[in-house]
């Protein structure tokens, strides 16, 4: 048949979408649309071309001024604005933070200081109250 190539270095669509870091569907859509050229082995089963993957590939990123999924993305000027924003933000309430710890450990300090107090009086109070009714 004219149509069978060898299958050793050929990969399946979902090889192919792995490592294009695509779907599975999105391989098939382009195979089935011929802008990916595929074949179909004896057993049915779909092949690709790695080299052919590759043009595929590029093509589509640079058609759609997609950015390919390893590069890294780039911030604009409108994210940067946004990042100092933030992280103006959090430096804020960081600060407000410490501010409220600071509170909360001073007025735990004053209420353990008061609850000694209370227990020093209600003992040095209690019994000679206690003795006052037995005295009558």
């Amino acid at each position: 048949m004219p149509n069978e190539q060898p299958t050793s270095s050929f990969i399946s669509p979902a090889q192919a979408a792995q490592t294009k870091n695509v779907s599975r569907r999105t391989i098939m859509r382009a195979i089935e649309s011929a802008q990916l050229v595929a074949f179909r082995d004896n057993r049915n089963h779909w092949k690709i071309d790695p080299q052919m993957l590759d043009k595929w590939a590029d093509a589509q990123w640079s058609i759609t001024g997609h950015v390919h999924p390893d590069a890294p993305a780039l911030p604009t000027i409108d994210l940067a604005i946004l990042l100092a924003r933030v992280e103006a933000e959090r430096d804020v309430l960081r600060e407000q933070m410490e501010q409220i710890k600071e509170d909360r450990d001073h007025w735990r300090r004053l209420a353990e200081r008061q609850q000694d107090l209370l227990g020093q009086h209600s003992l040095q109070g209690l019994l000679p109250r206690l003795f006052r009714r037995y005295k009558s």
